[in-house]
């Protein structure tokens, strides 16, 4: 599957798309969970929607890369993404405890498939 990492509809012109904003943000604090964002993402470039890390968000057109960790931050690593075609569209990233996507990363996510499907720079 061919990646393409994607930048917020109202930030077309940022330096870096939105995923190596958040990751560069987590690398701070989260080493562990940034190292397993880019296995899964790399996992996903590799064996496409077929990865072990994959997870369809119900009720959303969107997906989700998780680890099978339970706890601590490698567990709560995430990635969020829609895919087009043979495209997957990288939109962010997020560490968090719980089982449940934050919002304001789904609302984010959603805002950037509106925009690519309304023909928006993304």
């Amino acid at each position: 599957m061919r990646l393409y990492l994607v930048r917020h509809p109202d930030s077309p012109n940022t330096l870096h798309p939105q995923i190596i904003e958040n990751l560069l943000e987590l690398c701070q604090e989260h080493q562990l969970a940034v190292n397993a964002m880019i296995e899964m993402l790399h996992d996903l470039y590799q064996h496409s929607l077929q990865s072990r890390y994959v997870k369809k968000l119900i009720g959303f057109p969107l997906w989700e890369l998780k680890t099978r960790a339970r706890g601590g931050e490698k567990g709560g690593a995430r990635v969020y993404f829609f895919v087009e075609g043979e495209f997957a569209y990288i939109c962010n990233a997020e560490v968090k405890t719980g089982d449940q996507p934050s919002e304001h990363k789904l609302e984010e996510a959603l805002e950037i498939l509106v925009a690519h499907r309304s023909g928006k720079k993304i």
